[in-house]
């Protein structure tokens, strides 16, 4: 495996995934990203550290306009990112789709152009609802023949999908499907997002990608918290009573033990061991980004993340504050707002990586972002499976 592979990063947001592909050892050439909020974040902190990215590899534009600028053929060997895709009919939709919300078809435009050996898109869960199943497969036998293009913009993507499968040319890539849980693999946080991976068909082990194997488990955590609690002293804290909702299963697990492969999920509190409390300025040099805010309070459904288990979802929010969501909740049911330092560090954004703007603002960059650790194990993964 060579020491550096280049990538193209689409709908980059403020870097999570290419953060994170940065450490599996991809080089970006172009990072895509028009909403504004997001790209000044990109470029801001390029500009601090240029060995990030460079500054001018931030492209604000929509990818469908950006395509031309990001390269030829055999340039690249990665492309990545989340194509935003919220729900629309799928009556009618043509092959080119307008609908902006949608922007697989931009996506696969780029996947057309730049032909890497490994393409890895994230989405929500809720891409594998039943009703958007048939759209999916459309984009998975789209990235397995990429040659087989729409006729024209007025195509409808029921017919081109049915030439493409009705096609006898061997498969230009090997397409796989991953959900991952962000908690699994160590995040201090609880985030479900679903990969579709492609591996180029002449690549090495494009036939034989295995799922990405887990680290961490939910049950070796209430094993160190309720049946050992080694993990109370490693926070100097006296063991709590077992939940009630949880003593038949720490029960279970005084019985038949724990499998010890796997480590503990990783909780809020741990995240945030080593972290000051926020303050009232943004003057820290140290902590950027830690300002205190006033005001948390539960309401229904929004009740915070308790300290002692991986945060719930980090989400971008409708205003780019999601409410309760963003806060925590102590043992004795105390809550503050998470500052945006502390959201950040549980997306796994390095401490001094930095995001200027309002907070409703960056909060919405924050919650949009593929959680670091994520990124970087697939990354990693992918280039010890193929050698590149």
């Amino acid at each position: 495996m060579t020491d550096v592979r280049q990538s193209v990063e689409l709908f980059a947001g403020g870097g999570g995934m290419a953060l994170g592909m940065r450490e599996a050892g991809f080089e970006h050439t172009s990072l895509v990203e028009w909403w504004k909020p997001a790209a000044r974040v990109l470029r801001h902190n390029a500009e601090r550290q240029p060995t990030l990215w460079k500054p001018d590899s931030v492209i604000e534009n929509d990818v469908n306009q950006a395509v031309d600028e990001l390269g030829e053929r055999g340039t690249v060997q990665l492309v990545a990112g989340g194509p935003p895709c919220q729900p629309f009919s799928l009556a009618g939709t043509h092959a080119g789709d307008s609908d902006e919300r949608n922007q697989f078809p931009s996506a696969l435009r780029v996947v057309r152009k730049l032909r890497p050996e490994l393409v890895v898109f994230e989405n929500v869960p809720g891409l594998l609802r039943p009703t958007f199943e048939p759209y999916l497969d459309y984009v998975k036998d789209q990235l397995r023949r990429p040659d087989i293009k729409p006729l024209d913009s007025d195509e409808l993507w029921d017919h081109h999908h049915e030439r493409i499968r009705a096609s006898k040319e061997k498969p230009t890539y090997r397409i796989y499907q991953e959900e991952v849980d962000a908690a699994d693999l160590g995040v201090p946080q609880s985030r479900k997002r679903v990969f579709i991976i492609a591996i180029r068909a002449d690549v090495a082990g494009a036939g034989t990608w295995d799922k990405i194997s887990t680290t961490h488990s939910r049950d070796r955590l209430l094993h160190d918290q309720y049946v050992t609690g080694t993990y109370w002293q490693a926070h100097g804290l006296p063991m709590p009573t077992i939940p009630a909702r949880l003593v038949r299963h720490v029960a279970r697990l005084q019985l038949t033990g724990v499998d010890e492969k796997f480590e503990r999920w990783r909780t809020l509190r741990d995240a945030l061991r080593n972290v000051p409390e926020p303050m009232a300025t943004d003057d820290d040099t140290e902590w950027p980004d830690h300002r205190a805010i006033p005001g948390a309070r539960t309401y229904a459904k929004h009740t915070g993340s308790p300290m002692d288990m991986p945060s719930k979802t980090i989400k971008a929010g409708v205003h780019g504050v999601a409410g309760g969501e963003a806060m925590l909740r102590e043992l004795d049911g105390s809550v503050r707002y998470l500052s945006v330092r502390e959201a950040a560090l549980v997306q796994g954004f390095p401490q001094d990586y930095q995001f200027p703007g309002p907070r409703s603002r960056v909060m919405g960059v924050i919650g949009n972002a593929v959680a670091v650790k994520v990124a970087a194990t697939i990354g990693l993964a992918l280039l010890e499976h193929t050698g590149l």
